[in-house]
């Protein structure tokens, strides 16, 4: 999850009251909600949170525990708020209406328009990770309906654009143009979200990826969001941490502090600045109990794995007959993925109802050989239409690798139905591994019908990438079975 702060020119608080945090008080309601939510009375535990997140507003662990007791609230026969709960504003400061909002979607939690109101008062609270993480729910919720509403994306595009967050942005701006292809300004403001998506990546850890490079106007730049931009020079950035980080030791339960103070220290692309990273966020957990503390520390130790593979893969490349290279790499791939298999293990534990999180267990017990254990993690991440299509994908994969061929084959096929796209790498990738399997039975029943079908979805592959992976050689390979099928 992205870590947000103010922007700059939103310092004019006038009017506004300080949020009062308190999380030992914080603490008490999110332990009675729990309690609560243990005896099914899940209206009670709603409020209890919503109470709790009242003196802790961005403790995202509570908003997560509240969305999973609004699922069950509504599972076991919960009724939308009544009319006149529905017409209270809840108070007149932002975040008494973010909390009388995200009430009103907790007992309606698939109604994409109580979403998107949390989202805007969220934002207004200048509570920029609630309104980053709510967006996600708001997208689903409206792209699931019966009739999905252009002006909802809309809106979303323009609350994530607000907060720098180009990437989302441009997600919910896509989804806008799919229902308004015809719409050449809205296709130019994709075009736009999508170029400033690529400038904030290429920012990251990149030789050449100045987030400031080609900016002149020195005006200009000093509106520019000291705190989330990418400092211009190794200097700046040094100067930047220790700015933060005296501000975050001045206030150490404010986590927005400390998230800005941890991307700064992510943009040094070292371990030495990620591992003080890791401190300070492994502190955080300790003191607060929020786990995505502790997520957060994992994602560094991903980010960590990634970049030592990257500088030893490198190193083989330049040099691929040293047989230690090549070792060393194993060794730190064997790693990552038992890493990676408990990290995901314990959030699944936190976190049962997010399939996203099942999708990418399933993904490491799948490269480990744990093959029935992934199958039950793919078959329950099929339920996220976000991962429908792969988790069909994976899931076919280890019922192919069981020897199951008539399970793989079903799967895949409906992992073609569910994915809209007939031609990007993921549809190839089906229609490959439903080729796979479809050869595999052939093979065991020396049946030429299955054969005949493999070869011609091999044959249709060729006819959209003829360099995907190695088609030509299995497209050869496949005639030559079937005639000696034939001849048998």
């Amino acid at each position: 999850m992205a870590l947000f702060g103010k922007k700059s020119g939103d310092n004019d608080d006038k009017g506004k009251e300080p949020i009062q945090r308190d999380p030992r008080k914080a603490r008490a309601w999110f332990d009675r909600a729990k309690t609560v939510a243990d005896t099914r009375n899940y209206e009670y535990a709603i409020q209890s949170y919503i109470s709790g997140l009242r003196f802790e507003p961005d403790n995202m662990d509570a908003h997560e525990a509240l969305r999973d007791v609004s699922l069950k609230y509504k599972v076991n026969g919960g009724k939308p708020a009544g009319m006149m709960e529905s017409m209270k504003s809840g108070g007149k400061e932002p975040l008494d209406k973010m909390l009388n909002a995200e009430m009103l979607w907790a007992k309606d939690p698939t109604n994409p328009a109580h979403a998107l109101k949390v989202m805007e008062e969220a934002t207004a609270a200048e509570l920029n990770e609630v309104a980053y993480w709510i967006g996600q729910f708001v997208v689903e919720a409206n792209r699931s309906s019966k009739r999905p509403n252009k002006a909802v994306y809309l809106k979303v595009k323009d609350l994530y654009r607000n907060m720098e967050a180009f990437d989302k942005a441009a997600e919910a701006c896509a989804l806008a143009v799919n229902m308004d292809s015809n719409n050449g300004e809205l296709v130019r403001e994709l075009h736009n979200l999508q170029a400033e998506t690529t400038l904030m990546k290429g920012g990251y850890g990149e030789e050449n990826g100045d987030f400031k490079k080609g900016i002149k106007d020195a005006a200009k730049q000093k509106a520019l969001n000291q705190d989330d931009a990418i400092a211009s020079s190794a200097d700046q950035l040094d100067e930047q941490i220790a700015r933060l980080k005296t501000e975050y030791e001045d206030a150490p339960d404010d986590f927005q502090r400390l998230g800005k103070l941890i991307r700064a220290l992510l943009q040094k692309e070292d371990n030495a600045s990620e591992d003080v990273g890791i401190k300070l966020l492994t502190d955080a957990f300790e003191r607060s109990g929020q786990y995505r503390f502790k997520m957060q520390v994992g994602d560094i130790r991903m980010r960590q794995f990634n970049r030592a593979l990257r500088e030893v893969r490198a190193k083989v490349k330049a040099d691929p007959a040293d047989a230690s290279l090549k070792e060393q790499l194993r060794k730190i791939a064997t790693a990552q993925v038992r890493y990676e298999l408990d990290e995901f293990t314990e959030r699944v534990k936190n976190y049962p109802t997010d399939m996203g999180l099942k999708y990418q267990l399933g993904r490491r017990q799948l490269v480990l050989g744990r093959h029935d254990e992934a199958i039950a993690s793919f078959q329950e991440a099929q339920a996220d239409p976000k991962h429908r299509a792969a988790a069909l994908r994976y899931l076919g994969e280890a019922f192919n690798a069981k020897g199951w061929f008539d399970e793989a084959i079903d799967t895949y096929r409906r992992g073609m139905e569910s994915h809209e796209r007939q031609n990007d790498t993921l549809a190839l990738e089906l229609r490959y591994d439903l080729m796979d399997a479809l050869e595999s039975k052939a093979r065991h029943d020396k049946n030429i019908e299955l054969a005949t079908e493999a070869s011609r979805i091999g044959s249709q592959i060729a006819q959209v990438d003829i360099n995907f992976k190695d088609i030509r050689a299995r497209i050869d390979k496949l005639r030559k079975l079937i005639d000696e099928l034939r001849k048998a």
